[in-house]
């Protein structure tokens, strides 16, 4: 005897069984959407929970002569200021990527381009830190930016990432996929091939309502360490951070609150993330 299971007519019907892929997933997130009961990250607010920001650099591509933090650290409010130094002294000033590479939480010996993280001012509330930035005097030495990613190439074009031993190029990525051989074959077979020099695709950027944020809270007692984050990658973040910090992966927990709009943005970890990481270890608060 032989039976042949029949996929229901109705996508909703038999949902419980059917194949994954199947019909349509039933989304049971809308009903607190629709009624402005979504939690985001910054619904998140944690007892004595103080704020961050962050300092950027003016430059593309300059060396970091001298920072002064004491004027910052004076103002009002302000619990603590953290630069790539502080960071080099946890063995934090460097982190692995998702694209297994590295990047720096903090310049310590240059930028590497407009709006790299120089300094991380943590205070009572976002309003004192972000004045405090002000505060914060910084010495650089302008370098020769790289501003057209085929003149990067040049033979004469300034080196960005001095940091990778043995760097003489700014060729920093190769990617292949497929059977080269194969291919070369399928094209001396054509009659006609066509050759296009430049495949031009335009700058493009995820662009979600809700910005990147996170929240940490470092225990100092029991060493455990909690994140919310506006992540898609909960999972990869704890093993990064694990890495990082050199906190037991079993002792991390990173929670993904709604999160307004990802797209892939919200996939790697930012360098701000780490700095909040940095800042409840240094101050014993969220």
């Amino acid at each position: 005897m032989t039976a042949v299971e029949e996929r229901p007519s109705n996508p909703a019907a038999g949902a419980s069984d059917r194949p994954i892929g199947f019909g349509r997933i039933q989304r049971k997130e809308d009903p607190r959407f629709i009624r402005g009961k979504g939690h985001y990250l910054d619904d998140v607010v944690l007892p004595g929970m103080l704020h961050g920001a962050m300092l950027r650099s003016p430059y593309a591509h300059a060396k970091l002569i001298s920072i002064d933090t004491s004027a910052a650290l004076a103002r009002p409010g302000v619990h603590a200021v953290i630069t790539g130094k502080d960071l080099e002294g946890l063995n934090l000033a460097w982190a692995p990527t998702l694209s297994a590479d590295v990047m720096a939480i903090l310049a310590t010996d240059k930028v590497r381009f407009q709006g790299q993280e120089v300094a991380f001012v943590v205070a009572d509330d976002r309003y004192a830190a972000r004045d405090a930035l002000e505060f914060i005097d910084v010495e650089y030495e302008a370098l020769p930016p790289v501003i057209n990613a085929r003149k990067a190439l040049d033979p004469d074009a300034p080196v960005i990432r001095t940091d990778l031993e043995g760097r003489t190029d700014n060729h920093i990525f190769d990617w292949e996929a497929g059977d080269s051989a194969e291919t070369d074959a399928v094209f001396a077979r054509d009659d006609v091939v066509i050759v296009a020099e430049d495949i031009v695709y335009p700058r493009v950027h995820p662009a979600p309502m809700e910005t990147c944020g996170a929240v940490a809270d470092y225990d100092p007692i029991d060493g455990k360490l909690t994140l919310w984050e506006t992540t898609q990658a909960p999972h990869a973040h704890r093993t990064l951070y694990a890495i990082d910090a050199g906190i037991p992966e079993h002792k991390i927990r990173v929670i993904s609150p709604d999160i307004g709009g990802g797209f892939g943005n919200k996939v790697g970890i930012y360098p701000g993330y780490v700095c909040a990481v940095v800042g409840s270890i240094v101050t014993g608060k969220p």
